[in-house]
Formats: C-alpha cells, structure tokens, sequence
C-alpha cells in the first residue's frame, strides 16, 4: 500500500500506526550531512554498545544471517569505520570493532536525529514533551510485551542508557563549569560511560 501523508486514518489505532510509519521512514532516510544508511547506522550502534564482537554475535544481536552482516562490515570497513582485531580467545577468528571516525561518525548521525527530534516539538510546553515521553515509554512497552524479542536483544536498551549521555547538546560547556571543577579537569565522563558501555556486553 501507498503511504500518503493526506490520509485521514479513520480511527485512533489506525492513527497511531499511520504516524509511525511517517516518523519511522523519515527517521531512516539520510538527513542532510548524512554519509551513511539506515542499515550502516544500526551496525555502528550494535558495535558502540556492544564493544568487539565475533562477526557471528554482531549478526546475532542485528538479527541478520551472516552473509548480511559481513557484507556491512566489509563496506564499513572500507570506510574506515570499523577494524578488526584478533580473538583473544580463537586465534584462528577475529572480532570487529569501531575505530575512533567511527565513533565519531555514529555520535554525529545520531545527534543529527536527536535534533530533528527536538525540532519537531519546537513550541512545545514542557508539559507536553514529558506526557509525550510517558505515553511513548509506556506504549514501548506494551509492544514489548506482546511480541517476541530473543534473549539477546536487551543490549540495545542498556546500551543507547549508556551513549545518550554524550549527545545531549550543550555537554561541553556543562563539563567545563561542573564536572571539570568536580574532577580537577580530569575528562572523567568519557571514561565513565566507555566503562557503562562495558556493562552491556
């Protein structure tokens, strides 16, 4: 079916369904500075939060076969987004990994996202964002109860726990006034969420 945005859905659940399809593929299409897809977006994340993985757990934790997920590293790689290094446990495997541009390149797109976010609820009380929040979060919830997820896949709640704190706007100025002053100057918040990130795994 042809999604068009004049549509007037005729009840309140076909509403709710119809606003999500407009806000999810907008969220996936690339956004102005963007260099990557949707799909390369997802790889940097699973890695972000995860750390270095066998390219059989990344593929598992994507819920791609492995030729998928191999595909996206190898183009990735060539981007110089992703390394691999060797298997401290198998030194006949390697693991994957993020370079520091791809760090970087993830934190930007997802910043970019974070703010069209903010853009689209320019005006609103701070009232209506938190009951926004609220019924987002508890309708999140909802669906996760009714459907099926693998055991596996609790990595991306705890792990975007861990990164969001770095793309909130305005963090430089708040380090250099509290955290430098509470911490002798020493970055500790980098530290701090590197070992966050840890705990997901």
């Amino acid at each position: 079916m042809h999604v068009n945005d004049a549509y007037a859905p005729q009840t309140p659940v076909e509403g709710v369904l119809h606003a999500f399809t407009r806000v999810g593929r907008r969220l996936k299409a690339k956004q102005p500075g963007d260099t990557m897809d949707h799909s390369a977006h997802v790889v940097l994340f699973a890695l972000r939060c995860n750390g270095a993985l066998r390219l059989s757990d990344l593929a598992g934790r994507l819920e791609l076969d492995a030729s998928t997920a191999s595909r996206h590293v190898r183009s990735l790689e060539q981007l110089g987004l992703i390394r691999r290094s060797p298997d401290p446990d198998d030194g006949r495997a390697f693991r994957v990994e993020l370079t520091e541009q791809g760090i970087e390149q993830w934190e930007t797109s997802a910043r970019r996202r974070m703010e069209l976010l903010s853009a689209a609820m320019e005006g609103w009380s701070d009232e209506d964002v938190q009951t926004f929040e609220r019924l987002m979060t508890r309708f999140a919830d909802g669906i996760a109860a009714h459907t099926e997820a693998p055991s596996s896949a609790a990595w991306a709640d705890k792990g975007w726990a861990a990164v969001a704190p770095r793309l909130r706007p305005d963090r430089s100025a708040e380090r250099s006034t509290d955290t430098d002053s509470a911490t002798g100057g020493d970055p500790a918040g980098h530290e701090n969420n590197d070992n966050n990130l840890e705990s997901t795994r």
